[in-house]
């Protein structure tokens, strides 16, 4: 987290290319701050107490980044920033009486392109009709004193995009916790109609109790997900299924469940399946084969290669047909884990079989069960 001189200094340098303060007279004020080596009288409030903004105002500066944001209503107030995509600035905003809310801003250059205002506006209402624990929560969108802002619910946690990176891979239970709950996710999607189209660990928050929640449907498609070409290569590439990569427009739940398979492989090994540039990773998710001396080497279990496989498989017929199929078997896995993990060490090929046969002597148990 950037400390306060360094937030105060990156407003008032915003606030200088918006003209709202002379260069020179900020340069000034950062000077002196440093200078004075005061934790508590940084530049922002120095150029209160010279009387260059009133306190209300750059409060307002402040929570917003340099105002990148409208004002709220009147029960509602900035808390501070919580991140920033390609198109939108996220702000915490406090409701009184109220559990606090997250409001996703677009940002202006993109505000004035039609087709990024529908598709803001669309991801917003979208996540307002979806009701999952899975998925985040919309509340209200739409145009707020010349912005465009859709609030939805805060969630306190990370991505999993920022785990791996501050902490590095996951054990392989919390990794398969993740991935059951987000294919419970997507199955509720696919019972709505809709792709998400972009799966990846960025797009999985991972709140304090290791719940998972999917976040930013904006390049989601609903209808079966079946767009002209040229749009189903919308995502990231690194995590594009081998359709998505080839253009092909009739998307449909087993592109995500690609994507899944390739998020899992990187919480369990630590880097990506494929790498290269965008060219390279399209390249890649259409033509090579996963690579049995990095999964060897990440030491992963006979079970986790089968689910990896299956779920990354090059055809899609050979996949998991639908998000309901890959949380029963995870399901089955994890109530028979004792007797998956008890069998002795073998070639992949071998490993990933026995995996397949013992989660449908499983499955069928739990079946029969019911």
């Amino acid at each position: 987290m950037p400390s306060k001189m360094e937030s105060e200094t990156r407003v008032l340098a915003r606030l200088v290319r918006r003209g709202v303060l002379p260069e020179d007279v900020v340069r000034d004020l950062i000077e002196r701050a440093q200078e004075a080596d005061d934790d508590e009288m940084g530049p922002a409030s120095l150029a209160i107490e010279e009387g260059l903004v009133d306190e209300e105002q750059m409060t307002l500066f402040l929570q917003t980044d340099g105002e990148e944001a409208p004002q709220l209503p009147k029960g509602l107030s900035y808390a501070g920033k919580l991140g920033e995509g390609g198109t939108a600035h996220v702000f915490r905003v406090n409701r009184r009486g109220s559990q606090p809310w997250a409001a996703k801003v677009l940002k202006p250059d993109f505000a004035e392109n039609p087709s990024e205002v529908r598709a803001f506006l669309a991801e917003a209402k979208l996540l307002q009709r979806l009701d999952h624990p899975n998925v985040l929560r919309g509340f209200k969108s739409g145009r707020l004193d010349g912005w465009y802002v859709s609030f939805s619910q805060l969630l306190e946690g990370g991505t999993l995009q920022e785990h791996i990176g501050e902490e590095g891979a996951l054990e392989e239970d919390l990794a398969l916790s993740v991935i059951l709950q987000v294919s419970r996710a997507l199955e509720y999607l696919r019972e709505h109609g809709v792709v998400h189209r972009d799966i990846k660990p960025g797009n999985i928050m991972l709140l304090e109790d290791d719940h998972a929640v999917l976040i930013d449907l904006g390049f989601a498609a609903e209808g079966g997900g079946e767009d002209e070409a040229d749009e189903t290569t919308r995502g990231t590439a690194a995590y594009l299924s081998p359709e998505q990569a080839r253009g092909e427009g009739d998307l449909d739940v087993r592109s995500d469940i690609y994507s899944l398979g390739a998020t899992l492989y990187q919480l369990v090994i630590g880097e990506l399946p494929f790498t290269g540039d965008d060219e390279d990773l399209v390249r890649a998710a259409v033509l090579e084969r996963l690579s049995a001396e990095r999964t060897k080497g990440g030491g992963l279990s006979q079970y986790m290669h089968y689910f990896i496989e299956k779920m990354m498989a090059k055809d899609r017929e050979h996949r998991y047909q639908d998000p309901a199929e890959l949380a029963s078997d995870i399901e089955a896995h994890m109530e028979g884990r004792a007797d998956l993990t008890s069998s002795e060490p073998s070639p992949e090929e071998e490993e990933s079989e026995r995996a397949r046969r013992r989660l449908d002597r499983l499955r069928r148990k739990r079946q029969r069960r019911q």
